[in-house]
């Protein structure tokens, strides 16, 4: 059975019962790649292509909107900087290490050292180890109130410190599938589980690249942009060792390199402003969790929360510890990869997904505008999905895929706001941001028909943060009209 890429794409919640299906447009692309090949270029980002097997066009060429030629981009010295590979670099974990203790100690005792000489000479009869005391005293003094440095047990005002979560996770071997790969259409299915293929495409990661630092500069002076591109399920569930064993057969590029070594390096090159929010190291960490769904593309809830943690430290906040928020599971999910043919249907079928969901505790509204210009005034930010049928359950997330949403905090008095531009890959991580922001406005880029710019502006926004699955980073389509929402 051919796969059909416009199943591919989640349909959007109506009003009431199940979620009504989406009429197929010029925009619904879908989630499919290009139908260019990419071909390695010298001096540039080599993909470490695993295979050899061939390339199905139907899981995309044919559904991609029919365009207009793209304008030939000017290749500057600017541009240059991002078609250069960057050498790899070892994967590392952000740390916040504190400042050196060697030199502390000996600047607390050259202190001490004075302190004890000034008193001496002003006949002062304590001892000297009583300098380092009132030095002590004399910062705890000069401390701004609330910050704890005080001694003084009976200060309660201040604010309770949220439960740490844990930084530099270790990650669990990584067991290896006992199943070989098999075919399925454009899909691997290995055992119970689909996984899709991933193909970088340099043309349009350059372009996504422009687009990205290109919004930074058009937001520069009225909100910080954060980008977070979002693997699948291929490179993270699967252990590195499984994948090189079965080289022949899988027809996939490696995504850290793509994210970590171009497209990331690149956008600091041209606008360092932007800031990039790494996330492949942390769900790599915990691949021996439920990250990813087993008959769908989307990643899970609980991958989006790590996720979220990563993006807390990039912005300055204190992530929510995940036993704050209120568990919800709907059972029987059969997503888009066991709809997509006969094949997958009978490999995944016998065991489906489960949508877990993590309610904030916050009193929030959503407020939805439809394509057709219908208004859901307030649309639960968790819709009970045990109504909706098998296919459409990961709907439970913000009421699905819409052109324009708005969510208050309404236990909020007064806090920053952002807006989030997300295809459906965004949907399960828009929950957690509420937490932290008074308002958050979420723009489909696949279906808004204004400019993020302009939102941004009329609204005072703070942060602009764009949350994309890698897939659509070699999808021209789709970025063409993420290019243009900015």
């Amino acid at each position: 059975m051919i796969y059909m890429a416009n199943n591919y794409t989640p349909r959007r919640a109506a009003p009431s019962g199940d979620p009504a299906p989406r009429r197929s447009t010029s925009r619904d692309t879908g989630y499919p790649s290009s139908s260019r090949e990419y071909a390695p270029r010298d001096s540039r980002y080599t993909p470490d292509n695993r295979a050899g097997a061939p390339r199905d066009s139907q899981y995309s060429s044919q559904n991609r909107p029919v365009r207009a030629p793209r304008p030939a981009a000017p290749r500057q010295e600017e541009e240059d900087l991002y078609i250069r590979r960057r050498p790899p670099q070892t994967r590392r974990r952000r740390k916040k290490s504190g400042p050196p203790l060697l030199p502390i100690l000996v600047l607390v005792l050259l202190v001490a050292i004075a302190v004890a000489i000034v008193f001496a000479v002003r006949g002062c009869s304590s001892k000297p180890e009583d300098g380092g005391s009132s030095s002590s005293s004399q910062a705890s003094q000069a401390a701004p109130e609330g910050s704890g440095a005080s001694g003084d047990s009976s200060a309660g005002s201040a604010a309770p410190t949220p439960s740490p979560v844990p930084d530099d996770p270790t990650p669990a071997p990584q067991e290896e599938p006992s199943a070989a790969p098999e075919q399925a259409g454009n899909l691997m299915i290995v055992g119970d589980t689909a996984y899709e293929y991933y193909n970088f495409n340099e043309d349009a990661a350059n372009d996504y690249i422009l687009a990205v630092t290109g919004a930074g500069d058009k937001l520069s002076g009225t909100a910080t942009v954060y980008d977070m591109i979002i693997p699948t399920s291929i490179d993270i569930d699967l252990p590195e060792s499984y994948l090189e064993k079965f080289s022949s057969q899988i027809n996939s590029n490696d995504q850290r390199k793509a994210i970590e070594d171009y497209i990331y390096p690149s956008i600091q090159s041209i606008n360092s402003s932007v800031k990039t929010v790494s996330i492949y190291d942390t769900l790599k960490a915990h691949a021996n969790e439920y990250l990813y769904f087993r008959t769908d593309h989307h990643w899970t809830a609980l991958g989006a929360y790590y996720a979220y943690v990563e993006f807390c430290e990039a912005r300055g906040f204190d992530p929510v510890p995940l036993e704050d928020f209120e568990k919800k599971e709907f059972e029987g999910y059969l997503g888009s990869f066991y709809s997509s043919s006969s094949e997958a249907m009978a490999a995944l079928g016998n065991n489906p997904d489960t949508v877990e969901a993590y309610v904030p505790k916050p009193n929030v509204t959503l407020y939805v505008m439809q394509e057709n210009g219908e208004e859901l005034p307030d649309w639960p930010l968790i819709a009970d999905a045990d109504t909706y049928s098998a296919g459409n359950k990961y709907l439970a997330f913000c009421g699905g895929d819409q052109p324009y949403e708005e969510i208050t905090n309404n236990d909020m008095t007064d806090g920053p706001s952002c807006i989030v531009v997300k295809e459906s890959f965004g949907n399960c991580f828009i929950p957690y941001l509420v937490n932290h922001y008074k308002k958050v406005y979420v723009v489909d880029y696949r279906y808004y028909d204004s400019t993020v710019t302009q939102l941004a502006r009329d609204k005072g926004v703070d942060d602009v943060i764009c949350v994309n699955n890698i897939s659509m980073t070699r999808n021209e389509g789709l970025v063409d009209q993420f290019t243009a929402i900015f």
